[in-house]
């Protein structure tokens, strides 16, 4: 069995539990394997930053048009409307039409609360970084 000074051995994990009293009860809460895959999906979308401009743009406004939501984050009407397409199909934004125009929202206020969350960490991240510097 071979050990960096600085690890425990492999298999030091798989033979006893430091903390049954914190593990026990954990066994039971946490998600399940589809839960973090779907967990992790969703966070896999937020991650691009014109997706991300889209949705902060949405959590400012009740609905807008693709051409309009174009123009706020300085993006084609084409890239936009891609973006929003892969965002409407995995429930991130919902869709309204009226006749030849899409207006897009935000799906639910669970999603607008993860940006508003996701957001404020950031600022806070982005403070603390210009604080050090």
């Amino acid at each position: 069995m071979s050990t960096r000074s600085d690890e425990a051995p492999l298999e030091g994990c798989e033979t006893r539990c430091l903390h049954p009293e914190v593990v026990g009860p954990l066994a039971t809460q946490v998600v399940t394997t589809a839960e973090a895959e779907g967990l992790a999906a969703m966070f896999a979308l937020l991650a691009d930053p014109t997706r991300a401009k889209l949705l902060h743009a949405l959590s400012l406004t009740e609905e807008l048009c693709v051409c309009d939501l174009a123009l706020a984050i300085g993006r084609s009407q084409s890239a936009t409307s891609h973006q929003l397409r892969l965002l409407r199909h995995n429930g991130i934004v919902s869709r309204r039409k009226a006749g030849r125009v899409a207006y897009y929202r935000l799906a639910d206020e669970h999603v607008r609360r993860v940006l508003a969350d996701g957001l404020r960490h950031a600022q806070e991240q982005h403070g603390a970084e210009l604080q050090v510097s």
